[in-house]
């Protein structure tokens, strides 16, 4: 069997964002991307995902969103997680490096 590319892959799951909580919210979603973009602490990451994570919440196609996300590179808030360049962000949750001293 031959299998499928990424790009067949996203586009097909594109195709249901259509159905999304969100499809009417796009400000909204814009300014809490800017958000969470911008947090520089976990809690305030965390802060900035509750509301759309309120909205993913009840959404019928969170995982088609995040199949998305993780196959098309996205960086941004998806499936009510924040992602980095198609995966889940969890690097900026991560406490930064101690240094070493002598």
């Amino acid at each position: 069997m031959r299998g499928f590319s990424r790009e067949v892959l996203a586009r097909d799951a594109a195709w249901s964002l259509a159905d999304g909580a969100c499809k009417d919210l796009t400000i909204e979603w814009s300014r809490w991307e800017n958000t969470f973009a911008a947090a520089l602490t976990q809690a305030g990451r965390l802060a900035a995902l509750a509301a759309p994570a309120a909205v993913c919440s009840a959404c019928p196609i969170t995982a088609e969103c995040a199949d998305l996300a993780e196959l098309s590179g996205y960086t941004g808030i998806a499936a009510g997680e924040g992602y980095r360049n198609g995966r889940l962000d969890l690097a900026r949750q991560r406490h930064p490096r101690q240094r070493r001293t002598a």
